[in-house]
C-alpha cells in the first residue's frame, strides 16, 4: 500500500509474534529482514485476523480490536500522506474502508457485536495483497533494519 515503515518500527525491540504456519499451527516470527512491504502488510493483516478469530473473552477481544485499530489507523494515515503512490480512487476507497473498520471495532466492543465483519474485510485485503504478490513473484526487497519496509509504521505485534 505504501512504504514508510522500518522493521524496527514494525516489531519494536525484537518483539516476537506468532505467524500461521502453512501446515497449521503457529511458529514464532521475529525477523523481517528482507521482507518486502507487501510481505510485512500480509503478516500484519494475518496477525490481526488471527487475534480477532481467537478473541473469546473480553480481554482478548479488546486487545484484538485494539491491534486492528492500530493497523487501520496507520494505514489510513499513510494513505493520506502526500507522497503515497496509489491511485487516488483506490486511496479513497481504502481510507473509507479503514474508517469503517475503526468505527465498527469501537461499536463491536461497546455492543458485543460479532468480529466476523472485521475479519472478512481484513481477509479481502489479504487476498488482494497476496494476488499482487503473485503477479510479481520475482520482486523481493532486501532491507537493512533502518530502511523502509512497509506502510504500517509503528505497528508492533505485542498488545
Amino acid at each position: 500500500m505504501a512504504d514508510q515503515l522500518t522493521q524496527t518500527q514494525l516489531l519494536g525491540a525484537a518483539v516476537p509474534f506468532a505467524v500461521a504456519a502453512p501446515t497449521g499451527g503457529y511458529y514464532p516470527f521475529t525477523d523481517l529482514a528482507g521482507a518486502s512491504p507487501h510481505e510485512a502488510e500480509i503478516l500484519a493483516f494475518g496477525l490481526c485476523n488471527s487475534r480477532l478469530a481467537a478473541a473469546k473473552d473480553c480481554r482478548t477481544r479488546i486487545e484484538a480490536v485494539h491491534k486492528n485499530q492500530q493497523l487501520w489507523s496507520l494505514l489510513v494515515r499513510d494513505l493520506a500522506r502526500e507522497g503515497n503512490q496509489l491511485a487516488d480512487a483506490l486511496k479513497q476507497e481504502l481510507i473509507g474502508l479503514g474508517f469503517w473498520a475503526m468505527r465498527y471495532g469501537i461499536l463491536a466492543n461497546s455492543n458485543d457485536l460479532p468480529l466476523e465483519p472485521l475479519i472478512a474485510v481484513n481477509r479481502n485485503i489479504l487476498e488482494g495483497l497476496k494476488s499482487q504478490r503473485a503477479s510479481t513473484p520475482n520482486h523481493h526487497y532486501h532491507a537493512s533494519p533502518d530502511s523502509p519496509t512497509s506502510c504500517i509504521a509503528g505497528f508492533k505485534a505485542s498488545a
